[in-house]
């Protein structure tokens, strides 16, 4: 548990900076036009790139995006930064050791385990702490001191303060690993409805159109199928290489800006026959498909407001903390009494 909430210190701090850090640019809305042209653009300048993202109040600037990596372009396609994830200093070590302590074959699942044993520890903290609560006393936030007494104190109130985000860290960082439990309800139909064809093919044809089906919401993104490395084509595609793939792209929105999970309203389309798929936003979908579509936001801050990276990132220090203080205490009266009792 020390070396998740360690690490993860670490990534979230990085995600932070790399939020904050606006690139000189002032945000400035694109048209449809623009937005079109954007996109078609980008994808045949970086076809390894899947999602194209476009200037916001939150990143003022085009960004283009794969697993891993991301590259910054202002609203004439200029690059701006070109940005990969694990070349930085120690990155991918310590996101492996967050997400599988370095052990390729069942790693992860050790991981999920320890999630779930880390959130049932957080919910037996909260019992006894309620069995003999005295209330909150916030001079005893920070240890005045490096007694056991002064610490424990400290891990009480600490622990009192991150206990509900902690256990939410450990129980979606143990779903995560789990997905089988929950992704189905992400896989919602849509209900039967009727949308103007777009032309195939015609990047600014389909983005009005899909604008049109919620007016009132702001086309963010768009997204493009990632190609799935090391699948063998079939007897079946190998015949029908000679056609046209049609390819299902998705086009996100924000249709209400002030609401903490982002691009969460999603129209899938057709590109080369211009057929809107389906409309799905997220407030239409049915409780479990709301709260799955939260399992992976609320862990790492997907699509989330910076204020909650630094709400987690703050979380997983101030663990980091407690756990230090439950150590050196531990420490002190196991090997303590051992000293003693030799002496």
């Amino acid at each position: 548990m020390l070396i998740v909430l360690t690490t993860g210190v670490y990534l979230g701090s990085v995600d932070l900076l790399k939020r904050t850090d606006n690139l000189g640019q002032t945000f400035a809305p694109m048209t449809l036009e623009q937005k079109a042209e954007t996109v078609a653009t980008v994808f045949e300048r970086y076809p390894e790139m899947s999602t194209v993202r476009f200037p916001t109040e939150h990143t003022p600037y085009v960004q283009a995006s794969t697993r891993g990596k991301a590259i910054a372009l202002d609203n004439e396609l200029n690059a701006l930064a070109s940005r990969a994830s694990f070349d930085l200093p120690f990155y991918e070590t310590a996101f492996w050791l967050h997400r599988n302590f370095l052990i390729e074959n069942g790693g992860k699942y050790i991981n999920a385990w320890a999630s779930l044993a880390g959130g049932i520890v957080t919910l037996v903290g909260i019992y006894l702490w309620w069995r003999v609560r005295n209330g909150f006393r916030l001079k005893q936030t920070f240890p005045k001191s490096t007694r056991s007494s002064s610490l424990l104190k400290s891990h009480i109130q600490l622990g009192l303060f991150i206990s509900i985000p902690l256990f939410i860290l450990c129980i979606s960082g143990f779903l995560i690993t789990y997905n089988g439990l929950w992704a189905e309800a992400l896989n919602q139909k849509t209900v039967t409805q009727s949308f103007p064809v777009s032309q195939g093919n015609n990047w600014l044809s389909q983005l009005t159109n899909a604008q049109q089906v919620w007016p009132n919401a702001e086309l963010v993104s768009v997204s493009k199928p990632r190609e799935q490395k090391g699948k063998k084509p079939n007897k079946t595609s190998r015949l029908d290489n000679h056609k046209p793939l049609a390819q299902i792209f998705s086009i996100q929105f924000d249709e209400h800006p002030g609401v903490w999970l982002r691009e969460a309203d999603r129209i899938s389309i057709n590109h080369t026959t211009g057929v809107i798929e389906s409309a799905l936003t997220h407030s239409d979908r049915p409780l479990s498909g709301r709260i799955s579509s939260f399992v992976r936001p609320l862990h790492d801050g997907l699509n989330m407001p910076a204020s909650y990276v630094a709400l987690i990132t703050l979380v997983s220090l101030i663990g980091t903390g407690i756990l230090s203080f439950s150590l050196v205490t531990f420490c002190r009266r196991t090997f303590g009494r051992k000293t003693k009792k030799a002496a």
